[in-house]
């Protein structure tokens, strides 16, 4: 506890991020992934694999813009340093291992960036949500985007602070979380660069004889093509969250989603 509380007086964060709850957010999966290392090892790995192929053909490599980086574990961030001229590490704040891995690398970045476009309206500054990815999709020299686990993570913080807060932005957007979601998804699309997609679509409470006792949907209603991987990622062990069931996650990955959208395209 006293670790938590030290990363949250410490860590440089904007205003911003403390008042919306993207810090306090950040912190706790910072520790949560502290004791998770060994169950989630596995699928780091399998997100590393993903985005290895990812950029393994592309004859073009000056820009990887990675957006959630969080606490880079989803990221092979040498490999990506050494194949690309510049690496974006995005996201709304960057704990000290995000900071500490940049470190390492003169041609890592970090760009401190709300990718929800939602601060502005839940701070009452603006009445609809922003295109934070505009600034990337315009730089010419961006070859690939990686989008590395926060789909299903993105609607949590705006949703929970507009439903405790109520006013005018519950009632103009009652369905924000799958506008948030297929925003995003919408953002990716719109790149000319490779996208790469590592997220998640649905919880599982497992309990300790294997039995599935709930099934939750992630992604807000949004559906996704069928991903070039698919996996199971063991989020919190039995006894993390609960000693009567461990939590598992439905993972995937798209080395190249406009060429998964391209194949569910010429499917239908």
């Amino acid at each position: 506890m006293i670790a938590e509380i030290l990363t949250w007086l410490f860590t440089p964060a904007t205003l911003d991020a403390r008042r919306t709850g993207h810090l306090t957010a950040a912190v706790s999966l910072w520790s949560r992934a502290r004791r998770c290392r060994s169950a989630w090892a596995p699928h780091e790995a399998r997100c590393h694999a993903v985005v290895l192929r990812a950029f393994a053909d592309l004859p073009r490599r000056r820009t990887c813009v990675v957006l959630g980086s969080g606490l880079v574990r989803d990221v092979p961030l040498a490999a990506l340093s050494a194949a690309f001229e510049r690496v974006l590490l995005v996201d709304v704040v960057h704990l000290w291992p995000a900071r500490l891995a940049a470190r390492r690398h003169r041609n890592v970045e970090l760009v401190s960036l709300d990718i929800t476009g939602t601060t502005d309206l839940l701070l009452g500054r603006a009445t609809g949500l922003a295109d934070p990815l505009r600034r990337f999709r315009e730089d010419p020299t961006v070859d690939l985007v990686i989008s590395a686990n926060c789909l299903s993570q993105l609607p949590l913080q705006p949703v929970e602070r507009v439903q405790a807060g109520g006013g005018l932005a519950r009632i103009r957007f009652p369905d924000l979380g799958h506008r948030i979601v297929a925003g995003h998804l919408d953002a990716l699309r719109r790149f000319s660069a490779r996208v790469c997609l590592l997220t998640d679509s649905d919880g599982l409470d497992i309990a300790a004889d294997g039995t599935v006792l709930e099934r939750r949907p992630l992604l807000e209603g949004v559906t996704l093509p069928p991903a070039d991987e698919d996996w199971d990622w063991i989020l919190a062990p039995l006894g993390e969250w609960d000693p009567a069931y461990a939590v598992h996650h439905r993972a995937h990955g798209f080395a190249d989603l406009h060429a998964a959208v391209a194949r569910t395209d010429r499917g239908r």
